[in-house]
């Protein structure tokens, strides 16, 4: 998994636009409200702990150790067993085989996974200059999600200038809608 400046480091994800505000607070206490929370809970990829606002006692994961997660790790080979793995935002990070793999060696009772979807990839890597990702429609990113996956959330939304201009700085931006899905394993 590679680190991107762009991520902007303790930042990331406390800008005070709409979508972000949807995406990092307003969704996440929604998602959480359907599922119950346990003790021991790992955000894999959890970056700047914003998690910790929902739930305080949860572990973040991250590569990135200038986002000070708790635990400086790739999340690929960590084997720590957690009775709960948050996977937030984390998946367009992988590629196919890599997303494969960490559903195949992560160790938890129970998984969520909080990504967005996007059936319009024209607009999406258009607008992520000097970034490269993986972003996938809602066919490619189920086919990759283990089969007893359930959907426990949807909602689309819509991508405007100020929100990318918030995330990566200045330029021209497509407006483009995505839908963010919750599936809980």
């Amino acid at each position: 998994m590679q680190i991107y400046k762009e991520d902007k480091a303790e930042n990331f994800g406390t800008w005070n636009d709409e979508v972000s505000k949807f995406l990092y607070y307003d969704s996440t206490k929604e998602i959480l409200s359907k599922i119950k929370i346990p003790s021991l809970v790992a955000d894999f990829g959890g970056a700047n702990g914003l998690m910790k606002q929902f739930i305080p006692n949860c572990i973040t994961i991250d590569k990135d150790k200038s986002k000070r997660p708790d635990v400086v790790a790739d999340i690929l080979n960590h084997s720590k067993r957690y009775e709960l793995v948050i996977l937030r935002y984390v998946l367009h990070y992988l590629n196919d085989y890599e997303v494969i793999m960490l559903f195949k060696n992560l160790n938890a009772s129970k998984t969520l996974i909080i990504q967005f979807e996007n059936n319009d990839l024209k607009s999406k890597y258009y607008n992520s200059i000097n970034e490269f990702k993986y972003f996938r429609t809602e066919k490619q990113l189920k086919a990759l999600l283990p089969k007893s996956i359930k959907t426990i959330y949807k909602k689309e939304y819509e991508l405007g200038s100020e929100f990318y201009t918030n995330r990566l700085g200045k330029g021209i931006y497509k407006t483009h809608k995505e839908t963010l899905k919750a599936y809980y394993l």
